[in-house]
């Protein structure tokens, strides 16, 4: 992950999810189960009050798509997505995506 440097503890996540991607791909189970892993860990992994805003829509290989309510959500989810991805690792027990990408879906009420 950019911003920093990858040490030992990072190479050894690295090594666990690409291994448990690839059980996980010999098992037939589809990336919906790890998108599942995902959403349940999500409020652990970003805080309540961001899980409130930012949910957990699709993974599409190794990019973790997020739907938020506005252009200013996106804009912080753009500048935390290092910090979000790490924390979702630690929360799901190895790396789910290398890529976050927030898409704005306005809704009515919360």
């Amino acid at each position: 992950m950019s911003g920093h440097d990858d040490g030992p503890a990072d190479l050894e996540l690295t090594a666990i999810g690409e291994a448990l991607s690839s059980l996980l791909r010999s098992r037939g189970l589809s990336q919906a189960a790890v998108l599942a892993a995902v959403l349940a860990a999500w409020p652990e992994a970003v805080g309540a009050e961001l899980a409130r805003w930012v949910r957990p829509v699709a993974l599409r290989g190794d990019e973790l798509v997020v739907e938020v309510e506005s252009s200013p959500w996106a804009t912080q989810v753009a500048l935390l997505s290092d910090r979000l991805l790490e924390g979702l690792a630690v929360a799901v027990g190895h790396p789910v995506a290398s890529r976050l990408s927030a898409r704005v879906n306005p809704r009515s009420e919360r």
